[in-house]
């Protein structure tokens, strides 16, 4: 299996994590994309995901799996012990719930927040995507604001179920 990902960046990290904790981080074939010179838009990268995003794991058939919630289901379901993706019905919809509030209310904002108001990142990334922003900073800001107040969400979450 190949993961097309970057180091350092969320949701790349989201799958090493998982591959680590599902210890396959050794089976598997890392191929680094130049985010920063805008690979990911370009056919070839498109032709594996057409919305040109990280990760992407391509399976030994060659199928291409991309968006992290489908990737770790698959990976965390290699073994038939699913171990982070539920194993119960009530387990899958809470997780699923959790992700998707964790994406909305945390990762979709560090995400912003680093296209926009990080020197370096903003103009080069955004090229593909919104390019009418004209205050990128104090949306960035903004956005950065707005992980912050999910991460605080998160704590009284795992607090309160710990």
């Amino acid at each position: 299996m190949k993961i097309y990902d970057r180091s350092g960046f969320p949701n790349p990290a989201r799958i090493r994590i998982v591959l680590a904790e599902k210890k396959l981080d050794a089976q598997m074939e890392f191929v680094s994309v130049d985010l920063i010179g805008a690979e990911h838009k370009q056919s070839a990268f498109l032709a594996k995901n057409p919305s040109g995003v990280l990760p992407v794991l391509q399976i030994d058939d060659g199928t291409y799996l991309s968006e992290s919630t489908a990737i770790t289901e698959y990976l965390d379901n290699l073994d038939g012990n699913p171990s982070l993706t539920g194993k119960t019905p009530r387990e899958k919809a809470m997780i699923h719930m959790m992700q998707r509030r964790a994406e909305a209310e945390v990762l979709d904002a560090v995400g912003n927040y680093f296209h926009n108001a990080t020197p370096g990142l903003g103009p080069i990334l955004q090229v593909y995507k919104n390019p009418e922003w004209t205050d990128r900073t104090a949306w960035g800001n903004q956005q950065r604001d707005k992980a912050l107040d999910g991460l605080r969400y998160f704590d009284g979450v795992l607090k309160g179920n710990a």
